[in-house]
């Protein structure tokens, strides 16, 4: 009896390419190593072999192995970055097209967000602060400009910043995925959140949480940076909804 055929690899190309990829793990190719052939995955996945070809054409514009006529496919990426790297576009497009709520996307934001900061004050070691401590440094220094009056220019330089601090935490935890749909999610928030007014309390507030989360990754206490965090883009998420929800004043 032939071997069954994996649902994944008759649905879509994008079934076999995940199918392909799980082979690749499956069998811990190397960089350099070479896939079989075309007409012996093609019976083993039970599909044709121009579905195979396509799916390796596929692969390798994602940059995870490269093509060589007459020679065959060979691994050229073993830690799936490239991978990574593909999905950003194909996630900014799958989100805007689901047209999701404000509440949706600040709610998975934060979600992503203190997860990743929670794992990164785990796994943290002391050089990986220093990127972290780098653009704490300049959200510090952009938010010195910012008022009821700022400028649309020191907003955009104080977001900036901001992003890349938070941006930062997320790429310690370790986990590529996580830190490119936070990105993504931040990149779709982003004309929201650099309308939100600046007065003296907001300030303060934002200064102090980035210190209290920079303090707790320091010292590797996972449940204080996960509080942290937690405070922190919950009072975005709350500054972002009040602004978006507040009734025009009214006029006579």
């Amino acid at each position: 009896m032939s071997q069954s055929t994996p649902p994944t690899a008759t649905r879509s190309q994008q079934g076999l390419v995940r199918v392909l990829i799980r082979h690749i793990r499956s069998d811990g190719l190397a960089v350099g190593e070479r896939l079989p052939p075309i007409r012996e995955l093609a019976q083993q996945f039970g599909v044709t072999g121009s579905a195979v070809r396509d799916a390796q054409i596929q692969l390798q514009t994602m940059g995870m192995i490269k093509i060589v006529p007459r020679s065959g496919a060979f691994v050229q990426s073993a830690n799936f970055a490239s991978l990574v790297d593909a999905m950003t576009d194909t996630l900014d497009t799958s989100l805007v097209q689901a047209d999701p709520s404000l509440f949706h996307l600040l709610e998975a934001r934060q979600l992503i967000e203190v997860e990743c900061a929670t794992t990164a004050a785990r796994r943290r070691r002391h050089e990986d602060l220093l990127p972290i401590r780098e653009a704490l440094v300049d959200t510090l220094a952009a938010a010195e400009k910012l008022d009821e009056d700022s400028s649309g220019e020191a907003r955009m330089a104080h977001y900036d910043a901001d992003m890349r601090f938070h941006l930062a935490i997320a790429e310690v935890a370790g986990n590529p995925v996580l830190t490119t749909m936070l990105r993504s999610l931040l990149g779709l928030i982003k004309p929201h959140l650099v309308q939100i007014p600046w007065n003296a309390e907001r300030k303060a507030l934002t200064v102090n949480a980035h210190l209290g989360i920079f303090e707790a990754l320091q010292s590797g206490d996972a449940e204080k940076v996960h509080q942290c965090m937690s405070d922190h883009t919950g009072m975005a998420r709350d500054s972002l909804l009040k602004k978006m929800w507040s009734s025009p004043t009214a006029t006579t």
